[in-house]
């Protein structure tokens, strides 16, 4: 079998973290089979479906990485790939269920429905459609037509019961009863979810449906469908659902469940798949990082979990503070520099002349912080003037600590005359300082990082001297003194 996977959004609106998962289980089962996926629009709600949600759902998925073999912008031999250009592939087959007996019209008005409805709720019945349309004679039929009344083509449901196999949920038999004769083609001569997408996979040569287990109900009417029409069923596997911390369906009172949220956000797309890959699939029970051919090569549906994934906010800062440690610097310069310039802290010309120096700037905060975004409030220090640094509560405490002011004194004669050529070097110079006061390492860094940068924590202190520099060094401890100038008397 030549695996033929695809993921299939309706562009109502903005692609969700399920639905991104979805697409990456579809695209990864393709990869590592060698097989093709492709992206098709399922677009028959004509009213929500815009343009402006396909290309969310585009842009969405190719910053994940999850590019198609087949579909929109790409093209191939199965199309088209939006549903609203496929309706001369479906009219032939509603004919043909109509003359085959498998589908029937019903001129039921809504009022009759609802009418009928109530009247079921009333007897204390579960409502369901009654069949009424199947019980029209020919001539009732005609007579109809005739009088252009409108109706709907709904799927005469057969006896019996259909059994799923599925990969995941393993063996599912549902009784045909459960299952209301469902509707093919509406008053508008539009046809149904339902129908159009068992023709699309037939048509597209799908071998594997994957997706997310709430589609369970819509797999039963479609495997009636498939054996209806005469075509082979696919092979089904329904991905457990994804919670939210509180346990119940992720929702937007979860915070987020747009996936372009996430890449505004500032998370790298490796760090955010590799955390999407993980909500309900476990390679073991150690591994958690994974490049994207080691996802491929790893992956199968066997793994997968039968049970709701939890949706960790926590989790996915520490995927996003992982990425952005492994990340080349060149690479993570790159990505960084568009929010040092959103931020007001350079220009594209500085980004061009200075570009060592914000490498090495971006070296020294890579260990600290997990989006992109975090960068420009934690390096804001090295691009304001001497006068502008601001001191934070416990940074006037280093200051104001005993002996601290003459400390820094000292220190700033050292660093006048130091070497500014490595970060090792100014490092070397302050420890044999140090040993040759007697005096503790931290004594001497805790007051002269709170100086230089006004906070209490950051990267190695020589990186931050290193960074600014001798000149802006001297000047800032001088303000420091000047401020604090004999044991924190003001």
């Amino acid at each position: 079998m030549t695996v033929r996977v695809r993921f299939a959004p309706s562009p109502t609106g903005y692609l969700h973290i399920g639905g991104a998962r979805t697409a990456l289980y579809n695209w990864l089962f393709a990869r590592q089979h060698g097989g093709t996926f492709v992206l098709r629009i399922e677009d028959t709600d004509r009213e929500r479906s815009t343009p402006e949600n396909v290309q969310i759902i585009l842009d969405a998925l190719r910053w994940l990485g999850l590019e198609w073999d087949e579909g929109p912008e790409v093209g191939g031999p199965h199309g088209p790939y939006f549903q609203s250009e496929r309706g001369d592939v479906y009219r032939p087959h509603v004919e043909r269920l109509l003359n085959e007996g498998k589908a029937y019209r019903c001129f039921a008005t809504p009022e009759e429905l609802e009418a009928m409805r109530e009247e079921q709720k009333s007897r204390g019945e579960q409502p369901h459609y009654d069949r009424r349309g199947l019980k029209l004679s020919t001539q009732e039929i005609e007579a109809n037509l005739a009088a252009k009344m409108p109706f709907v083509v709904r799927f005469r449901v057969p006896d019996g019961s259909t059994v799923i196999e599925d990969r995941i949920k393993g063996k599912v038999e549902v009784q045909n009863k459960e299952v209301d004769d469902f509707i093919l083609l509406r008053s508008d001569d539009n046809p149904t979810y339902n129908f159009v997408v068992c023709i699309d996979d037939a048509d597209m040569r799908i071998t594997h449906v994957i997706r997310g287990d709430d589609h369970f109900t819509n797999t039963v009417k479609q495997a009636l469908m498939t054996e209806a029409l005469g075509f082979e069923r696919p092979i089904y596997a329904h991905i457990p659902l994804i919670f939210g911390p509180d346990k119940k369906k992720l929702s937007k009172r979860h915070g987020s469940v747009s996936v372009l949220d996430y890449r505004e956000a500032g998370y790298l797309p490796e760090a955010f798949t590799n955390f999407l890959a993980l909500l309900g699939w476990s390679f073991d029970d150690k591994s958690t990082l994974f490049t994207g051919p080691e996802l491929i090569e790893k992956f199968s549906l066997e793994k997968v979990s039968k049970s709701p994934s939890i949706f960790d906010p926590a989790k996915l800062d520490w995927f996003g503070g992982e990425y952005v440690r492994q990340k080349p610097t060149p690479e993570l310069t790159d990505l960084a520099l568009p929010t040092l310039i959103a931020a007001g802290q350079i220009d594209e010309a500085t980004a061009r002349e200075r570009r060592p120096w914000i490498e090495e700037l971006v070296a020294a905060f890579q260990q600290r912080f997990r989006r992109l975004p975090e960068l420009p409030e934690l390096t804001e220090y090295f691009f304001q003037s001497t006068d502008a640094v601001e001191y934070e509560e416990k940074a006037v405490q280093k200051l104001q600590n005993e002996g601290a002011s003459e400390r820094l004194a000292a220190y700033r004669e050292l660093l006048a005359n130091a070497d500014f050529s490595s970060t090792d070097k100014l490092e070397a110079e302050a420890r044999a300082f140090c040993e040759s006061q007697e005096m503790k390492f931290g004594q001497l860094v805790h007051p002269v990082r709170a100086a230089l940068s006004g906070r209490i924590q950051g990267p190695g202190l020589f990186d931050i001297v290193y960074l600014l520099g001798k000149d802006e060094a001297l000047a800032r401890i001088d303000r420091a003194l000047s401020l604090y100038p004999v044991s924190g008397k003001p």
